[in-house]
């Protein structure tokens, strides 16, 4: 639990000094290491990239290098702290990951008296947590009791595909950078044009999708998963003003910044609901209805 597993998803070693496509990002954290917040919020792009900048705020935060000035306005990736970080082995990082499962009230309880101590070999103790979303409510709150109460040199860093997904008590806490959207983490599977068709024809006139779903056989987990994320793919290229396919042209022409925030979390939602082995037709019934609802309204 102290320290991260340094590996992703695919197996792969995380190295939080082997970031592209997160200039802004790491420019954004380089500014905000003179004055840092005592709680960070990175949002957005994919789960790894979030886990990296995560390591690299904790490295920013406790570089050697950095602290004596040596540097400029990056971690000098060679002083024992940045080593050790990479390594795993840094005694002032704490990792609790939310893809092992609910983060619980005793889990945040049992850090309350080593959050009372005093770091041990860097500048600032680091609580990072990892997707999460999946604090409990009670542990949400545990936390907040946490941030208020510990020593001033443990600072926290919490990762999340969206801010909305956290109590807004915790969100509002929080210094929040968002990390560019990124269409390799939204899957490139491929599903029938017909399919996609329905959609847009529902999302336009309320029509036709309901009969397509019913038909026995017609929907398994795999045509779920693939709507999933072909839609959330034509969802961002709607917010990078490309419209390449009919379904991105839908998002574009009858969307706003608001209304695609509101449609990705319910991705989320959907996806979520699959994994908990909710029936795959009643989850493509549920996301077609939210957002048809969702580019409806008028409540911008």
């Amino acid at each position: 639990m102290n320290n991260p597993s340094q590996e992703s998803e695919t197996g792969k070693a995380i190295d939080p000094f082997s970031l592209r496509g997160q200039d802004r990002v790491l420019d954004c954290l380089s500014r905000l290491i003179e004055r840092p917040p005592r709680v960070l919020l990175l949002e957005g792009g994919a789960a790894e990239d979030r886990e990296k900048l995560g390591l690299y705020w904790v490295a920013l935060l406790n570089c050697m290098a950095l602290l004596n000035r040596e540097s400029g306005r990056e971690p000098c990736r060679s002083c024992p702290a940045c080593t050790q970080i990479r390594d795993a082995a840094f005694l002032d990082l704490i990792y609790l990951d939310g893809r092992e499962g609910r983060i619980s009230i005793d889990a945040v309880r049992e850090l309350r008296g080593l959050l009372g101590q005093a770091p041990r070999s860097g500048k600032r103790r680091v609580l990072v947590l990892g997707e999460a979303q999946e604090l409990t409510v009670e542990a949400a709150n545990a936390l907040l009791k946490s941030m208020e109460e510990t020593d001033s040199r443990n600072s926290f860093v919490l990762l999340t595909p969206q801010r909305e997904r956290l109590l807004p008590t915790l969100v509002s806490r929080s210094w929040v950078v968002t990390l560019p959207w990124d269409l390799e983490a939204a899957g490139s599977a491929a599903v029938a044009p017909e399919w996609e068709e329905a959609l847009c024809v529902f999302l336009k006139s309320g029509r036709g999708w309901f009969g397509k779903t019913m038909a026995k056989g017609q929907v398994d987990r795999a045509l779920a998963f693939n709507m999933i994320h072909a839609t959330r793919r034509s969802l961002i290229k709607a917010c990078q003003g490309v419209s390449d396919s009919e379904l991105s042209r839908v998002f574009q022409a009858q969307g706003h910044p608001r209304i695609w925030r509101r449609i990705d979390l319910r991705l989320d939602e959907a996806e979520e609901a699959l994994r908990d082995q909710v029936s795959p037709a009643l989850v493509l019934d549920w996301l077609a209805t939210g957002m048809r609802q969702s580019l409806s309204t008028r409540q911008i």
